[in-house]
Parts: structure tokens; C-alpha cells; sequence
């Protein structure tokens, strides 16, 4: 019986006009701002990925969050800053970090943010970032291949301290 009423009631929905309502149109392009030569060879290290963006985040007063790009064969494509915070705090926007990857049709990123401390340690908030930036990057299909923390004369490699391989409580 209220199956025959929802069938009507569609019915009747259907005879009456649908107010006139404006949809978007929406059209997304990439704009190259600036192209930087950084040689022609893959990362092999986390040491070699820092000396890329580390001009970027060398001369920023407060956290900031990068992403760069990369193809099938884990060579940069492009650098983005997905968030500027504060002194001691960024809000990340995982959506928007990962827009720039699926623009470039990325298989994988590597992020980076700053501590402008000085001390590349993580806190609890960047171990929680990680975790989600990798479970988002899991659902689209991009990995995350290294999440690196540059201090003033260090970084903090989560690869490298085996905080990304896929352990639930490792990164929380």
C-alpha cells in the first residue's frame, strides 16, 4: 500500500513544473606559473626531495604545507602550497590537497611542511595529518610516498622512521 502511494506521489511530482533553478558551469585549468629545472634523475631519497622545495620553505615566517607531484615513475611534476598557517599551526584541507595532484594526474605526492622552530620532530597533530592524508590518498588511488618535516637544519622523514606502512597506530 505505501509503495502504491510513493509511486503516485512520484507521479504527481513529475506532471508538475520544476521551477526554472541556474546551474554552474564549471571549467578547471591548470596555469603553469613558473617552471624550475631540477634535474632529470628520480628521488632516491628523502635528502634529495628536501633540496627541491627547500627554497620554497627556506624563506616562510610561518608553517606552510607543500605538495609535490609525481608521475609513474616518481619524477616531480609539479609544486604546490596547499596551506600557509601559523607560527606554530596549519590547517590542512585534504580536498584541496589532493586537487592539485588529481589536476596533475598523479600516481603519488610527497608533502612537506615546515617547522619554523627550528625542530622538525613531529607532533601529535602532523602524525594525525599523515594518517589521514594517507587514507584519503587511498581512497583516489594516490599514494602518499613520504610526508617530510624541514627544520632549520634537519627533517623529520616519516618513510624513514616507518610511520607509513599502513600500521593503524603508527601515525595517530
Amino acid at each position: 500500500m505505501a509503495k502504491k502511494n510513493q509511486d503516485e506521489l512520484l507521479k504527481e511530482m513529475m506532471k508538475r513544473p520544476i521551477p526554472k533553478k541556474k546551474v554552474s558551469i564549471v571549467h578547471l585549468q591548470m596555469v603553469r606559473e613558473k617552471r624550475t629545472l631540477y634535474g632529470m634523475k628520480r628521488f632516491t631519497t628523502p635528502s634529495d626531495a628536501v633540496e627541491v622545495v627547500r627554497p620554497l620553505l627556506d624563506m616562510a615566517d610561518r608553517e606552510m604545507v607543500l605538495v609535490l607531484s609525481l608521475n609513474n615513475r616518481l619524477q616531480p611534476q609539479a609544486v604546490e602550497i596547499a596551506a600557509v598557517g601559523g607560527i606554530n599551526h596549519c590547517n590542512v584541507d585534504i580536498p584541496n590537497l589532493f586537487k592539485h595532484a588529481l589536476l596533475n594526474n598523479a600516481l603519488s605526492i610527497v608533502c612537506f611542511h615546515n617547522h619554523p622552530s627550528g625542530d622538525p620532530e613531529p607532533s601529535r597533530e602532523d602524525k594525525m595529518l599523515t594518517r589521514k592524508i594517507m587514507e584519503a590518498g587511498n581512497i583516489l588511488g594516490i599514494s602518499l610516498i613520504d610526508h617530510i618535516i624541514v627544520g632549520e637544519y634537519e627533517f623529520f622523514s616519516f618513510r624513514e622512521h616507518n610511520l607509513l606502512n599502513g600500521e593503524p597506530n603508527q601515525c595517530a
